[in-house]
């Protein structure tokens, strides 16, 4: 296999960016070029290879079918020189270079944007590049170095890292509860007001248990809604009792805005991980923000990490375990 140049390289990046944004525009930011350059530079790559890679449109950029061959392939070629760069930096005192991030929307912007000032002081030769959504994003594909999920875990060629737990209760304001009483079981919450959170807008019963004593509820929810703040707005209005976890609405509970309901009983928890792609060489950008977030999230010291390729059913704490990917708040 001949040697590949830097141009080559650089024009892989440059059309690895471009498939998976769609678009020249956001590829062309992303790398920190001009729209122009970025065009040129796949223009070059497309005739050193002879061949069309693209098909552009006014609206979007699409992969020929050599095109989606040609990026399996790059993805590999650039994950593997990504490897070697890493197992070479593993040498370095300080790490550096750019540390791409993925956070669930409003975890990361409670939880784990606060932290990043803190971070940055730390190792001032890093530059970070963070992304806050909920839905699910292909690590490899978005060549995103580390992220972070709540919940279920996905199969896939990616590490795993518990960071913390991710504890939720049911709760109301003070005000519903005056107006309608407190349930008493889980079978009375059939007669309130529910507010549920539901990514898919799918129907998700809740699950207690108490004990030995397992139950679940099918909630007919006065209000389904994918946005975990919203439910936290209409929970502080008197709209209903909620199940929401503690990062969203613990401070409500300390104030006495929001008050918990069937204390008693147990919802299933979920954890919080740190997620990476799997490489003979973890590079020291990832591993240290891994680390930093365990110490600063989990308070616990690090927790073993482990390679994710098939989901199981998830154990109580303090156990690891593999899951399928969803948030839960």
């Amino acid at each position: 296999m001949p040697m590949l140049d830097t141009d080559r390289l650089g024009g892989m990046r440059a059309f690895v960016a471009v498939a998976t944004r769609h678009s020249f525009v956001a590829a062309a930011d992303e790398l920190g070029l001009s729209a122009s350059a970025l065009s040129r530079r796949i223009a070059q790559l497309e005739r050193a290879l002879g061949c069309r890679l693209l098909q552009r449109t006014t609206r979007r950029v699409a992969l020929t079918e050599v095109g989606a061959l040609y990026l399996e392939r790059c993805l590999d070629v650039l994950a593997r020189a990504d490897e070697a760069d890493a197992a070479v930096s593993a040498f370095s005192a300080q790490p550096r270079g750019l540390l791409r991030v993925s956070l669930p929307n409003l975890y990361g912007q409670l939880r784990v944007a606060p932290l990043l000032p803190e971070f940055m002081r730390r190792y001032p030769l890093l530059r970070l590049e963070v992304t806050m959504e909920d839905r699910y994003i292909d690590l490899v594909e978005q060549r995103i170095d580390v992220g972070v999920r709540i919940g279920d875990l996905r199969s896939g060629d990616y590490v795993a890292r518990r960071l913390t737990l991710n504890r939720r209760r049911l709760c109301a304001s003070p005000e519903y509860l005056r107006r309608n009483g407190a349930p008493r079981t889980p079978a009375d919450l059939r007669g309130h007001d529910c507010l549920q959170f539901a990514p898919q807008m799918k129907e998700v019963p809740w699950v207690l248990t108490r004990g030995g004593r397992r139950t679940q509820v099918a909630v007919e929810p006065l209000l389904r809604v994918d946005n975990a703040e919203a439910l936290r707005q209409a929970a502080l209005g008197g709209c209903g009792i909620t199940l929401l976890a503690d990062f969203v609405m613990g401070a409500d509970l300390e104030a006495g805005r929001l008050v918990e309901v069937l204390a008693s009983w147990r919802v299933a928890d979920s954890w919080v991980w740190a997620v990476y792609p799997h490489a003979r060489f973890l590079p020291m950008k990832t591993r240290v923000f891994v680390d930093f977030l365990s110490e600063r999230l989990g308070g616990t010291g690090p927790s073993p990490a482990q390679p994710v390729t098939s989901p199981s059913s998830a154990p109580p704490p303090p156990r690891t375990s593999r899951r399928r990917a969803s948030t839960r708040y």
